[in-house]
């Protein structure tokens, strides 16, 4: 018979095996909540779980769909470790997207700063134009003229 000191001890420990799977649970709702957005109104719950299977690079659905309505707190580390590395991934791409979308603002603002692409392709411009005006010049003094 279990003396009454490692029963108690099995309940809290089952009682934080609970309170942790919970916490995973919600953090992978949360993962797939934020991964559907941005939530256009009429949207379907069927429609923000594919835009989130999407958005995380098309994972299993069912794990989607199960993270989703937050029943992944049973999950293996390995499947919670690619969730979260599928989120981070996806919040580190929506940076990037957001920063280049800020920059063709400024841009068509006239407040960015030209990128070194832009440069090369103004001075190239700049360069065609030149070898067009001495073409030119070449032309009106034709080929008779002295020094061509």
């Amino acid at each position: 018979m279990p003396d009454k000191s490692s029963l108690h001890l099995r309940l809290i420990w089952s009682e934080g095996a609970k309170a942790m799977s919970e916490l995973i649970a919600a953090e992978i709702r949360t993962i797939c909540r934020h991964a559907s957005e941005p939530i256009r109104p009429g949207d379907t719950v069927k429609e923000q779980i594919r835009r989130a299977w999407e958005a995380l690079q098309r994972p299993a659905f069912w794990r989607v769909r199960s993270g989703f309505y937050g029943e992944g707190g049973t999950w293996s580390a390995a499947a919670v470790a690619d969730f979260q590395a599928r989120y981070r991934t996806l919040m580190a791409r929506r940076v990037r997207e957001d920063a280049a979308a800020k920059a063709v603002q400024q841009v068509k603002q006239g407040r960015g700063t030209p990128t070194d692409v832009e440069l090369a392709r103004d001075d190239y411009r700049t360069l065609l134009a030149r070898l067009e005006a001495v073409e030119a010049a070449l032309r009106l003094r034709g080929p008779d003229a002295p020094g061509a």
